[in-house]
């Protein structure tokens, strides 16, 4: 309580009142009406205009990186993947599902689509490594991207993957990324626990 600050720091209540303020300006405290004031629980931030890797995003915060691979697989591309990945009637994608952490803790659910020229990352091991570090050391890199974001609602199988409640936001971000002359395109789904990030425009 602001009694026991107080008395612990042999300061005034008002003095503590300023404190908490700016420790919550601040982000590491939260304050929840009825209930209190809190430790804010960590959260990732990154400029959402920028392409840039969750494991780097992780890195930035102090934070632990993960990652575990739960699908990878050639599939028939959808109409839509036909025009943004200027694929050819008859190509095929790769499809790269993976689950990403912070610190042991699931945070996005993660759809990934290459041309099928990707498909030497059948022979990477995607578990708690960073794909676009992968990428890089096959000279492929990303710089530019187009994306749109909303929010949707955790159905049964995405809650029991990220340990949530069937209903829970999540922010989707859909993504159109491009090497430096557009000759190479992923596409990118991703669900986040909304309450983890911070994003700024």
């Amino acid at each position: 309580t602001e009694n026991e600050l107080s008395e612990s720091y042999h300061v005034s209540r008002v003095t503590v009142r300023k404190a908490l303020a700016v420790l919550s300006e601040s982000g590491y405290l939260e304050r929840k009406s009825g209930k209190g004031t809190f430790v804010a629980e960590k959260k990732l931030q990154r400029n959402i205009t920028e392409v840039i890797s969750f494991s780097d995003m992780c890195r930035m915060k102090n934070a632990t990186p993960g990652a575990k691979t739960i699908k990878i697989a050639l599939e028939d591309p959808s109409e839509r993947d036909l025009t943004e990945m200027s694929l050819h009637e008859g190509d095929k994608i790769l499809i790269v599902e993976r689950i990403r952490y912070m610190d042991n803790v699931p945070v996005i659910l993660e759809f990934n689509k290459f041309p099928e020229s990707f498909s030497f990352l059948f022979g990477e091991n995607l578990n708690d490594t960073s794909l676009y570090d992968v990428l890089q050391n096959h000279n492929i890199i990303f710089d530019h991207s187009d994306k749109t974001l909303d929010i949707v609602f955790a159905s049964a199988q995405e809650s029991k993957i990220l340990g949530i409640s069937k209903g829970y936001p999540l922010l989707r971000i859909e993504s159109t990324i491009y090497n430096t002359d557009c000759s190479l395109v992923q596409r990118c789904k991703q669900l986040c626990i909304g309450d983890k990030f911070k994003f700024t425009i």
